[in-house]
């Protein structure tokens, strides 16, 4: 089975304040959200806050999830700036940019994954195009540092031993100290490293958490999110 994941960072300190608005929103959505004693070990149903970070906190959501509306209600909650990301099947990833709310920017690595007609490709390459240069004015980094992970990933004809497509072999490495090669979806935590949130090193350093009710997916919001 493929990796998905789905996290999102947001430009502040309050680690409440996150939690509180993610609450807001699975309230406002009809859907059961409880905090969960600390003794209790991590189910899949749970969402994760982590301590802030250079400025930024992030959420780690259930697997599947999709974030984007919900990322997008913090970000309004707030009004504070914010990065989600997603990895699809461990084939792709995609990212958004999200201020006040709006969202500001959108990139995926394989704008063709779920479609080869030829339109509909062109459509959702200049949707995911990203914005180098707009991404680095909002987050206050250089535009040489953001460039070069927003680039499009074809995939191989061949498939790994698990029965996976395999990203397109020896892109390299955006920068020599980078941990992830371009082809690996998991490169979002270099480019968030340029542009200032950070993915947690221990995934089980997390401070506060939601527990989802159980039969989330397809309930809630995803909003714009073809990719």
């Amino acid at each position: 089975m493929g990796e998905f994941l789905a996290v999102s960072a947001f430009q502040t300190e309050d680690v409440d304040g996150v939690l509180a608005a993610a609450g807001r929103f699975f309230t406002a959505n009809a859907w059961p959200a409880e905090p969960v004693p600390d003794a209790e070990p991590v189910a899949d149903d749970d969402v994760l806050v982590f301590p802030p970070v250079n400025g930024w906190i992030v959420v780690n959501w259930p697997r599947y999830f999709t974030e984007l509306a919900t990322a997008e209600s913090i970000s309004r909650d707030l009004g504070a700036l914010a990065s989600t990301v997603r990895i699809h099947d461990g084939d792709y990833w995609s990212h958004a940019l999200l201020s006040n709310g709006a969202t500001l920017d959108q990139f995926a690595t394989m704008p063709d994954y779920f479609t080869d007609d030829p339109a509909e490709v062109a459509r959702l390459a200049a949707k995911y195009a990203g914005q180098p240069a707009l991404i680095a004015a909002t987050v206050g980094s250089a535009v040489e540092q953001v460039a070069p992970y927003l680039v499009h990933v074809n995939l191989e004809d061949d498939e790994d031993e698990d029965g996976y497509y395999v990203a397109e072999p020896e892109m390299g490495r955006a920068f020599p100290d980078d941990e992830f090669e371009l082809g690996s979806p998991w490169v979002f935590v270099d480019f968030w490293r340029r542009i200032g949130p950070r993915y947690p090193d221990d995934i089980s350093a997390w401070v506060r958490r939601l527990r989802l009710a159980e039969g989330w997916m397809d309930k809630l919001p995803a909003g714009d999110a073809e990719l």
